[in-house]
């Protein structure tokens, strides 16, 4: 028999031939066919119990997805709204703060009519004229009553043609007599600024004379009073300082509503002074380094503070100079650089805002600032007088407390924001701006020695 025809089956081959047939797919398909129909029908139902609670959550987890997206939207929509108002506001502030943003923002020939322009022919960078910046930001900043105003610096703003602004203002810092307007209208207002000392500023050149309309000084009798010091009564009206003030009348007897031992319990020292410039037309280091002089046999002293003395106190320190002047001292020296008339800056206000005595030194006629009997007038006592004086008040908590009398009727302030607003209430005052006025001597309203430093 020829063998090669017939395969024959051994017992390797059966069980070869079992493991190929035992694959999962008929495994599964043999334990199927063995269930039973019941088993069958059970698996059936639980399947579908789980599919419908799968279908379930899906459904709940899209409910969710599309409440998020929901709220989302809205929330960036608000979102959008309010950076779009901020985007606005800065837009202002930008315009306020930089003219060069008029081409942006504001065309030169749709600019409001009923605003005024205010054209600063000197230096912007030097004071006062810093504290307008550009634009109507300031007016706005300091929330003026009238703020249809607009500052610029820049004199080919309206296309070179000058007569097109309401006012145009010269610091007397860094005028130039060689470098003035071309061309003028009678509608115009010419305006001169400075808030230093017509001492150390005179005017000398006559070109000046009938050349302003008005003045912004501190000045009293400017027309835009441009000061250091705001005496309010303590209803909150603004009532100085003036030429004739008219002051509460110090009481004859000074009872305990008026003395305060805390003021002085735990000052120790006479007088201090902060002071940077050693050199000044005035001489008040000459008369303080007399005075100092003067106190040595009461075994008191003038505390020097800053580049010419000895001293130094820190402004951001904890103990700074404020604290270290409420706490320690009596007197302040609050002494100007120059004599000039009204000049008063807020060295006057060192010594008001610290409960110490104000030793004034300067061309001003005090009565017009300070109450009778809260401060020493130091031009009108001699040094020996004046340390003799402050010694006295030293040992007397009663005389010294008397100084302070006027704290239950007045209060002092820096005007900075009756300064800035001023300017613009004036521009839009009707019956300032009909009376066409002009300094005809300008030169001796402002410094009335103007001659012997002139030359």
């Amino acid at each position: 028999m020829d063998t090669r025809r017939y395969k024959y089956s051994t017992s390797d081959d059966k069980v070869t031939n079992a493991a190929s047939a035992c694959t999962l797919d008929t495994v599964l398909e043999y334990v199927v066919n063995a269930m039973s129909w019941n088993v069958r029908v059970t698996c059936s139902r639980q399947f579908g119990n789980r599919l419908s609670l799968i279908k379930f959550f899906f459904f709940i987890s899209c409910t969710n997805l599309f409440a998020f997206l929901f709220w989302s939207q809205e929330t960036y929509r608000q979102h959008q709204s309010s950076s779009t108002e901020s985007l606005v506001q800065e837009a202002i502030t930008n315009v306020g703060h930089d003219y060069r943003y008029t081409d942006l923002y504001r065309k030169v020939n749709t600019l409001p009519e009923d605003f005024k322009y205010i054209l600063l022919w000197t230096e912007k960078d030097y004071a006062p004229f810093y504290f307008y910046g550009e634009g109507q930001i300031a007016f706005l900043k300091n929330k003026c009553q009238e703020t249809k105003c607009y500052v610029v610096a820049d004199r080919n703003f309206f296309g070179g043609n000058l007569t097109r602004f309401d006012a145009i203002a010269f610091n007397g810092r860094n005028m130039n007599s060689k470098d003035l307007p071309k061309t003028r209208s009678r509608h115009q207002q010419y305006v001169y600024f400075n808030t230093e000392s017509a001492d150390n500023y005179p005017v000398c050149n006559k070109v000046f004379n009938r050349y302003f309309n008005w003045t912004s000084s501190y000045r009293i009798d400017s027309d835009i009073p441009f000061g250091y010091i705001l005496i309010k009564n303590k209803l909150g009206d603004i009532v100085g300082p003036n030429k004739k003030m008219s002051w509460v009348k110090t009481p004859k007897y000074l009872d305990e509503e008026y003395i305060d031992m805390n003021r002085i319990r735990n000052k120790t020292k006479a007088a201090a002074w902060f002071v940077s410039n050693c050199r000044s037309r005035s001489g008040r280091l000459s008369y303080v380094k007399a005075l100092k002089n003067a106190l040595k046999p009461f075994n008191l002293t003038v505390d020097i503070y800053g580049k010419c003395g000895k001293l130094k106190c820190s402004k951001t320190h904890t103990t700074n100079c404020s604290e270290l002047l409420q706490k320690d001292y009596y007197f302040y020296m609050s002494m100007e650089n120059s004599f000039a008339e009204d000049y008063v800056t807020e060295k006057l206000l060192t010594a008001l805002r610290n409960d110490v005595v104000p030793i004034v030194y300067g061309g001003a006629d005090y009565n017009r600032f300070l109450p009778p009997g809260s401060y020493i007038d130091a031009t009108k006592h001699h040094v020996i007088k004046l340390a003799a004086m402050i010694n006295d008040a030293m040992h007397s908590p009663k005389l010294y407390n008397q100084y302070f009398w006027w704290k239950k009727f007045y209060t002092y302030d820096t005007p900075s924001k009756e300064n800035i607003c001023a300017l613009c209430t004036a521009l839009h005052n009707k019956t300032m701006i009909k009376k066409n006025k002009i300094y005809d001597d300008f030169r001796s309203w402002w410094y009335p020695a103007y001659a012997k430093r002139c030359h």
